[in-house]
């Protein structure tokens, strides 16, 4: 077996994780979803081949990776303890991933193999879900067992359904075997085109799940001493959805991307408070104020900002920072169905007809059109600021 088979990640920290989004899983976003409940962080997808030949490209990592492990924001709020730092690489060649991973495993707290993404470019290049087709699982395998032989950190892959998707489940054990210390699923299939479409498959996720469990190879919260533990992402709009995931997957944890962009908060209302405060928690005696369990998305919007501003936007460019600002203060959750019913029951809670919910709905479009036109209208560092000014 592998090395590095039996380096983990503390399983608790795998309960809620900030998941990789291209040019969104910035340092300042990465840091704002800590302070607001997630356990773990994963930065954007890089390149191997990228690392190894963009000096800066690597220089900004692993100022990012430093500045992360300094950041007394970096604390989780049920434990006091750093939240990991997970980069992910994508690569179809063992040695050059190695060659990668040896430049960021003194910073990181772990290396993830994209084996999900789906776009056109990882097809061309080789790499990211053109990898799951069974013809190319030997290569897989060399990828996480070169991996897990050369860092002395944990290895870790993160997969989506392979087609036909009955094979995943042998594919998450292979991976086990070959040295991944977690598999996190993504159950929909690869396809460069809304691929988002429909539900996710958790019954797949518990189907990996179960097959690792068949094979000695599960690493739980009831089987702590196995090998690798399972992450389910997907089926996330709203913090209730959450316990159900894992009630159907019996993952270790689940990992939000799109909708923790929306609701940077989204994991800080199911910390048990009550059980951090008897275990003495560091964060709330810290010198950081944990923020409140439930913000509005204007304070979530300015704990971002204020967080840029803390590191001197870096890795948030004025781009960067539009993208996040449209996602918290023009997100169209609360115009979704399920948003409605929840307006639906504060209104039958105040006794308030649906006229009136015609009205909060529309004001609600109002709002967010205006919003958006004004975050489009910013061009430059002083736009940025003044909008920043007026959420004070």
């Amino acid at each position: 077996m592998p090395t590095g088979a039996r380096r983990h990640l503390p399983l608790d920290s795998l309960r809620y994780c900030s998941a990789p989004m291209v040019n969104q899983s910035d340092l300042p976003f990465r840091l704002q979803t800590v302070r607001n409940g997630a356990t773990s962080v994963w930065t954007q997808m890089y390149l191997a081949s990228e690392l190894t030949s963009n000096q800066e490209t690597l220089e900004i990592l692993l100022k990012s990776l430093e500045l992360g492990r300094q950041s007394p924001h970096n604390r989780r709020i049920d434990t006091g303890d750093s939240a990991p730092q997970i980069v992910q690489l994508a690569a179809n060649d063992p040695d050059e991933l190695v060659k990668a991973a040896r430049q960021v495993a003194h910073l990181a707290d772990a290396i993830d193999l994209n084996l999900g993404c789906p776009q056109h470019h990882a097809q061309v290049g080789g790499y990211g879900a053109y990898l799951l087709s069974k013809q190319h699982w030997p290569q897989v395998e060399r990828l996480v067992e070169s991996l897990s032989e050369s860092v002395d950190i944990p290895v870790t892959t993160k997969i989506r359904l392979t087609v036909p998707k009955e094979q995943t489940p042998e594919l998450a054990v292979r991976l086990s075997r070959a040295g991944s210390s977690l598999v996190t699923l993504h159950p929909r299939f690869a396809s460069s085109v809304r691929r988002r479409k429909g539900l996710a498959d958790l019954e797949a996720v518990q189907d990996v799940t179960l097959a690792l469990k068949d094979h000695g190879l599960l690493r739980s919260e009831t089987l702590p001493s196995g090998q690798t533990a399972v992450v389910s992402n997907g089926n996330v709009r709203f913090a209730a959805d959450i316990p159900a995931n894992l009630r159907i997957t019996h993952a270790s944890g689940v990992m939000v991307g799109e909708t923790l962009l929306d609701n940077p908060a989204l994991f800080h209302s199911l910390h048990d408070q009550h059980r951090t405060e008897e275990k003495g928690c560091k964060s709330l005696h810290s010198s950081i104020p944990v923020p409140s369990s439930n913000p509005s998305s204007v304070e979530m919007a300015k704990e971002y900002l204020d967080l840029r501003a803390e590191y001197n936007a870096f890795e948030s460019p004025v781009k960067v920072a539009k993208q996040h600002l449209t996602s918290i203060l023009c997100s169209p959750l609360l115009l979704l169905p399920q948003s409605a019913s929840s307006i639906q029951r504060e209104a039958d809670h105040l006794d308030v007809g649906e006229r009136e919910q015609q009205v909060h709905l529309a004001e609600l479009h109002r709002q967010r059109t205006a919003t958006m036109s004004r975050i489009k209208s910013i061009q430059s560092e002083q736009d940025l600021a003044d909008f920043h000014h007026s959420l004070l």
